[in-house]
């Protein structure tokens, strides 16, 4: 791959702008253009010396790219995935990559017949410390592997007009676990049972919850528990610890005391791996269809703890 690979942000609000922060240390990567209908972000972003389109279709008209990072709501996923896919362009799509697995595999086989690279983004799979453990597991330093517990609380709910979109916990944030545990564990979900806490107290997003639970069996034996929440004092916490016949291992992937300095440079690391894999490389990261498993698995979660997924 020769000169620097030129990224299209579809998306300019909270998640773009923490992409457009990880890209800026980035010597393989740019942000050329940024596509974004919702004119103050759009004037903001075009202070920073960015050139704004109010339409996708304006951004790929325009041309110049090498790829583009997909960054709106949920629900609009697998929708703009496959716009950009069918003009030939590669996609590295924010999780959860929409809220239908099925959907999720139309557009994974869209990407295969038209040769085009497409990429979820589950960015844990780029933290040296998770690479590390899974590592670990592999080689069985651990031995055998009982219990994997993955955590992920938030400093506060997200507003009403992103839950309504999002799916729901288990498919907004529990996502991030699951993907995290079939990568560590290399190991298939044979059973689940999950429970919810109160409803929120937000009446424009009645729907959700605020933390759930789940406690999974998988293939080799070992458990897992999936912790989830709203409510952490002074930042996000994301943890993941193994207890095995072998050893232990804790690992504190974000906390209020690393802010958000670990989310990005594995965002960094994760747009440098589709680069590569756009130009012909290996995929590193998280695929389309095991992004869609995942959904399956979260949808799960949601039925056992009877959560209505919301679809918009």
């Amino acid at each position: 791959m020769s000169g620097r690979f030129r990224i299209g942000l579809i998306g300019g609000g909270r998640m773009g702008r923490t992409h457009l922060r990880a890209l800026k240390d980035s010597a393989l990567v740019e942000c050329v253009a940024v596509a974004e209908p919702f004119e103050p972000s759009a004037r903001e972003l075009r202070s920073r010396g960015l050139t704004v389109f109010t339409t996708v279709d304006e951004m790929l008209a325009a041309g110049g790219l090498d790829g583009v990072i997909i960054a709106a709501p949920t629900d609009q996923h697998v929708e703009l995935a496959t716009q950009v896919l069918e003009a030939g362009v590669s996609v590295l799509c924010e999780k959860p990559f929409g809220i239908s697995a099925e959907d999720a595999r139309k557009a994974a086989a869209l990407a295969a017949e038209s040769g085009v690279a497409l990429q979820i983004a589950y960015w844990r799979r780029f933290i040296p410390e998770l690479v590390a453990l899974r590592q670990d597991i592999a080689s069985q330093k651990l031995g055998n592997i009982h219990l994997l517990v993955c955590s992920q609380w938030d400093e506060a709910p997200p507003p009403a007009s992103f839950r309504n979109h999002s799916g729901g916990i288990y498919i907004d944030m529990g996502v991030h676990e699951i993907n995290q545990m079939l990568w560590l564990l290399d190991q298939n979900v044979c059973d689940v049972t999950a429970v919810a806490g109160p409803a929120t107290e937000d009446p424009d997003a009645a729907s959700d919850v605020d933390s759930a639970q789940a406690l999974i069996s998988l293939s080799g034996g070992s458990s897992a528990i999936v912790s989830l929440g709203r409510f952490y004092p002074g930042g996000d916490v994301v943890t993941a610890e193994v207890f095995g016949s072998n050893g232990h291992s804790r690992i504190e992937v974000v906390s209020p005391e690393s802010g958000e300095a670990p989310q990005l440079e594995a965002l960094r690391l994760q747009a440098e791996a589709f680069a590569r894999h756009a130009a012909g490389g290996p995929s590193e990261g998280t695929t389309a269809m095991e992004a869609a498993e995942v959904l399956e698995i979260a949808q799960r979660l949601s039925d056992s703890a009877k959560i209505a997924v919301l679809a918009g």
